[in-house]
């Protein structure tokens, strides 16, 4: 499994650590492309910082994608938006009652950078849950059907991950919504390294929708092994062919509605 197309590789045009040549290099690795997160900061602020991002990965012979922040990113210009290989889009934050509910803190204490996870009695309320989840959905079904993405980034992380089991937090009638959305709009269910999301239950569930699937390292850093990836494949029983190739789906629903 570890020939599979690393789809989710950041590079130091938004918070990686490694330069868009360094990634050229490293596809003798593994293959991958890279999709650095839009909108970032002063690097990916903008559509025209987006057309060079593009041109100068592409000139490199980089498969050329976009962490596009759902919920938070300007919509793309339909022309961008074809040029660009894949279009991942993935949710860091919510935005309820005009209050931004962010996951930076649980995101840290996922990945095994911080001991405690300081919010979890804030998060612990089901009343903030219920409506973190249902806010994710709607954010997830805009990115389909507005910003036509292609892949759905770590698509259990929320600050509800770091509470611990996935079966609790996320109720299974969510999780097939979810998984329900994907699957009508064409789109790939991402494997993240990283966060290790999503977990086995969740795949199971997709593979029997009939969802695609990308991997995605998610990593800022240099390449390392797919162990957990690999892991997660193999426990849901998942088929290589049913796994993205660095590029949009093979068979995309919405071409014949647009």
């Amino acid at each position: 499994m570890s020939a599979l197309f690393d789809h989710h590789v950041h590079s130091d045009r938004s918070d990686g650590t490694v330069s868009l040549e360094g990634r050229a290099k490293s596809v003798a690795i593994r293959p991958h492309g890279v999709s650095d997160h839009y909108p970032w900061r002063d690097k990916l602020r903008n559509e025209n910082d987006l057309k060079r991002y593009l041109e100068d990965a592409s000139r490199l012979g980089l498969r050329v994608g976009i962490e596009y922040d759902l919920g938070v990113a300007p919509p793309l210009s339909a022309g961008l938006r074809e040029a660009l290989h894949y279009v991942i889009g993935a949710v860091h934050q919510v935005e309820i009652d005009g209050n931004w509910i962010r996951y930076d803190d649980a995101g840290a204490y996922v990945k095994g950078r911080t001991k405690l996870f300081k919010q979890a009695e804030r998060f612990s309320d089901p009343e903030l849950q219920r409506r973190i989840l249902e806010r994710t959905l709607e954010v997830v079904a805009q990115g389909i059907d507005r910003d036509r993405i292609d892949i759905l980034g770590h698509p259990t992380f929320s600050a509800l991950q770091a509470l611990g089991d996935p079966e609790r937090v996320y109720p299974e009638e969510w999780q097939e919504r979810l998984i329900a959305l994907c699957v009508a709009g064409g789109i790939a269910i991402e494997i993240n390294e990283s966060y290790g999301v999503p977990h086995r239950e969740f795949l199971v569930r997709a593979a029997r929708a009939g969802a695609f699937f990308s991997v995605g390292t998610d990593t800022h850093f240099e390449l390392k092994p797919l162990d957990k990836t690999e892991a997660m494949i193999a426990a849901a029983k998942l088929r290589a062919e049913s796994f993205l190739g660095g590029s949009r789906p093979r068979i995309d629903l919405r071409s014949s509605t647009s």
